[in-house]
């Protein structure tokens, strides 16, 4: 087991700790959970190019604070995106990825908020920070992308569904601003994403 994975299961251990001492005391219940999905994004480049949504996948840890029927969601999760990027004057494609740790954080309401099923409602923002990419194996971008900003803010809205303590959510996630200082370049997404409440 690496260092990572043990610095995450101790995080998560603690986590739960707190969160049962909290929903002892407080009228403000905290509930933890894993959560992964794949997401189908888009990245528009120069006017050279055309881009396309391609499939990748993320994977995290939630937290999320109930008052009656709002709550408000952190997520720290992993995740893998990908574009495909085709040149204008020819068939050659290729994929552009992107590997970044993402930070959502939304408000919520329970339109149908039963004791084993809720129907939600959410938005919010997102900071993304890109571990890595490979846009500058694409030659044609590598000047546009050399400087290439790896912060990024965003924001997202979306829906979901609860079953006891599982978990479906359709999110859409829009950038902000640009992931490139050369033009405009602002990534978007749609997730889909399946979780489970332990706590």
């Amino acid at each position: 087991m690496n260092m990572y994975k043990l610095l995450l299961l101790t995080t998560i251990f603690l986590l739960g700790l707190i969160s049962s001492k909290i929903n002892a005391q407080s009228a403000f219940p905290v509930h933890l959970g894993i959560k992964g999905g794949s997401n189908y994004s888009e990245l528009p480049v120069s006017d050279d190019f055309s881009s396309k949504y391609a499939v990748g996948y993320f994977g995290g840890v939630m937290a999320r604070f109930d008052y009656k029927r709002f709550y408000i969601q952190n997520e720290i999760l992993y995740s893998e995106k990908s574009s495909k990027i085709e040149e204008t004057t020819s068939s050659v494609s290729k994929n552009a990825k992107w590997k970044s740790i993402e930070v959502p954080l939304v408000v919520g309401y329970k339109v149908i908020d039963y004791s084993t099923i809720n129907v939600r409602v959410f938005a919010g923002g997102i900071y993304s920070y890109v571990l890595d990419e490979n846009f500058t194996s694409i030659n044609q971008l590598k000047n546009a992308y050399g400087k290439f900003d790896k912060s990024n803010i965003g924001y997202q809205v979306g829906a979901g569904v609860e079953v006891w303590k599982f978990t479906v959510d359709l999110t859409y996630q829009g950038g902000l601003n640009n992931v490139s200082k050369s033009f405009s370049s602002k990534p978007n997404s749609f997730n889909i994403g399946v979780g489970y409440f332990f706590l």
